[in-house]
């Protein structure tokens, strides 16, 4: 317990002290004990942890963290973490970047980049070891073997759902990049499997949920659909909401992981989500990881790029080591396979799809 208190405040000591120039380094050296004379420190796994904060915000300094809990919970003989940031996810930024984490003998690297960033990484053809947890193996089929991806599997989730998917499906969407994507998604898995002469609508949902009303209008129409939400807590609760407000009498509701999130039994009332299914990948949490985390307050229980984040610094500890990983999730072709559950959300939790 001294440890681990003692590796927290000098956390938060270093990061308060450290001041930060156009590519950044926070450096802390996680020790379970001081080394005498007699008895030098053996050589830690290096770890570094690659950001741009303007580009994915708080997650910049929350996966760090995460990487800091997960190497304090897997690593008895000890981890050097460093946190390099850059002002964005261009070529030039991550080259000068990966130079520096190179110069400090650094060999792998968690890297939580957008799909734009991990681009511009690929045609740097680095070889440093780098996990990036925020992306699909599937949008990069040409990755070398020296980076592996650690993104959950939507079109999967969306595919464990197709069992209780009605002949006709209303999909909710929201207007962004990755709402776009999830809707597209779901129509090519629903027209593939039950067929082009079943009925497919979508509805884009505003940044504010504004136009929630107008789109439920018409309540009747939505009668014996299956419903499905690709957006967001706040309006996935509105729209259950609103659907039992105006009487829309669905087959379902179903979502994926985007509304495994606590807040969703906040938000709405037991009677709007009880026809609700959702699949959900994060199913497996090693004592020793789940604990650190909990300790540092990181949610690795809901929040799925915390999850990944915590799963890749193992996979790059095992790498560095020559150690058995604490998650038993395969990798297959450079890319994590998660498992997928469904389940309810229930009047005080999430519990598993009974048959």
């Amino acid at each position: 317990m001294k440890t681990i208190c003692f590796v927290i405040v000098w956390f938060f000591v270093s990061i308060a002290a450290y001041a930060q120039p156009l590519t950044t380094a926070k450096t802390l050296e996680i020790s379970p004990s001081s080394p005498s004379a007699e008895h030098p420190p053996p050589s830690v796994a290096k770890i570094a942890v690659l950001t741009a904060p303007k580009v994915i915000g708080r997650y910049s300094q929350s996966i760090f963290n995460v990487a800091l809990a997960t190497t304090l919970g897997i690593t008895p003989s000890g981890c050097e973490i460093r946190h390099f940031t850059v002002p964005d996810e261009s070529p030039e930024s991550l080259r000068k970047a990966l130079d520096e984490i190179r110069a400090e003998g650094t060999r792998a690297v968690l890297a939580p980049l957008t799909s734009t960033g991990t681009k511009n990484l690929l045609s740097l053809n680095t070889d440093l070891n780098i996990f990036v947890p925020t992306v699909h193996k599937r949008d990069f089929s040409d990755a070398p073997a020296n980076i592996v991806f650690g993104s959950i599997d939507y079109v999967r989730q969306i595919e464990a759902l197709l069992p209780h998917m009605s002949d006709s499906i209303a999909v909710f969407y929201d207007d962004s990049a990755v709402g776009k994507q999830l809707k597209a998604s779901t129509e090519e898995v629903f027209v593939t499997y039950k067929g082009a002469k079943k009925t497919f609508t979508a509805y884009a949902v505003d940044p504010k949920g504004d136009n929630i009303v107008s789109h439920l209008s018409k309540p009747a129409q939505f009668n014996k659909k299956s419903i499905i939400f690709h957006v967001p807590v706040v309006k996935s609760s509105l729209l259950a909401a609103h659907m039992t407000f105006t009487g829309v009498k669905e087959r379902n509701i179903l979502s994926t992981q985007i509304n495994i999130d606590p807040n969703l039994l906040h938000l709405t009332q037991y009677h709007d989500r009880k026809n609700m299914i959702i699949a959900n990948s994060l199913v497996e949490f090693p004592p020793e990881i789940y604990a650190s985390n909990a300790l540092m307050n990181n949610d690795i229980a809901f929040d799925w790029v915390h999850y990944a984040s915590s799963v890749g610094v193992d996979y790059l500890v095992s790498e560095l080591n020559g150690t058995p990983r604490f998650y038993t999730m395969r990798i297959v072709n450079n890319q994590v396979i998660y498992p997928i559950e469904l389940l309810r959300p229930k009047e005080s939790g999430f519990e598993p799809l009974r048959p």
